[in-house]
């Protein structure tokens, strides 16, 4: 079975349990590991209707980029601020829906540019300093494909 074959309902838990493996799996490139980790969090995590479903999905992300980085001596810091963004995108997908694939990107560029910088004083406020690396730059060039992915995932107004 297919993701385009599965119920609307339970393809954003499948595209997001394919995500979170992706992020295991790329821990040798970092680089790939932030663009998973980002889209996840940022873009699939938020389409779960369940805030509760979604926070679980970010945390998870979270904990397994700390898990695989093996330089974080006090973990934590990213599985917050996970928690805290992908809880705040489900909020504006709520109650301020985009109405245009354009307006979606922004927001999660915005988003991806938050994200960057909380992650990086949560995980010093946690763990104490440490390099930022370019995982972040590539999130951000390679946001639209993953906003796009989102955009195709996300529940229509009025579905047809």
């Amino acid at each position: 079975m297919s993701v385009r074959h599965a119920p609307a309902a339970v393809r954003p838990s499948l595209v997001c349990s394919v995500a979170l493996v992706g992020i295991f799996f790329s821990a040798p490139w970092p680089s790939l590991q932030a663009v998973f980790h980002v889209a996840l969090v940022l873009g699939l995590a938020p389409l779960e209707t369940v805030p509760l479903v979604a926070g679980l999905w970010a945390v998870a992300a979270g904990w397994i980029v700390e898990g695989t980085l093996r330089m974080v001596p006090h973990p934590g810091g990213a599985a917050w601020v996970d928690l805290t963004l992908a809880l705040t995108v489900l909020f504006f997908n709520r109650f301020w829906p985009p109405d245009r694939r354009l307006i979606w990107w922004g927001r999660l560029v915005g988003f991806t540019l938050l994200h960057t910088l909380l992650s990086f004083f949560a995980v010093a406020l946690a763990s104490g300093p440490h390099p930022l690396g370019r995982g972040w730059l590539w999130a951000l060039l390679t946001s639209p494909l993953w906003a796009m992915l989102a955009w195709r995932l996300k529940p229509t107004a009025h579905p047809r």
